[in-house]
């Protein structure tokens, strides 16, 4: 089985994601996401269960995507590839690659305050 690795806060899970996860599945038989659960803040505000949920909302077959949290208290997680073997950047279209979770939190926060 070929296996693709996504790593990343998802504070919250956007677009964006979504179609990474999707374009790893179109070449890859099974895709693990690793969540990286940090202590709430402002730029981090949702639990990793609330992530996990939203992940699994929009990829509910546990056989294609697994998604497991890797301890990250601190937020300061630095991610190391060895060689240049088997390891692939992820490019998408220029609106995805636009899309911004800190924009996203911005307009969240906005709302909460005027509700």
């Amino acid at each position: 089985m070929k296996t693709g690795v996504f790593i990343g806060r998802f504070q919250p899970f956007h677009a964006g994601h979504k179609k990474c996860v999707e374009k790893i599945l179109q070449e890859k038989d099974h895709c693990v996401i690793l969540l990286r659960d940090t202590e709430q803040t402002d730029i981090n505000p949702f639990d990793v269960e609330k992530r996990k949920a939203l992940i699994r909302a929009a990829f509910p077959d546990p056989a294609r995507v697994t998604i497991l949290s890797i301890h990250d208290p601190g937020a300061d997680l630095t991610v190391f590839i060895g060689r240049d073997v088997g390891y692939e950047l992820i490019q998408l279209d220029t609106d995805t690659e636009a899309i911004s979770a800190t924009d996203i939190r911005k307009k969240l926060y906005a709302e909460k305050r005027t509700a």
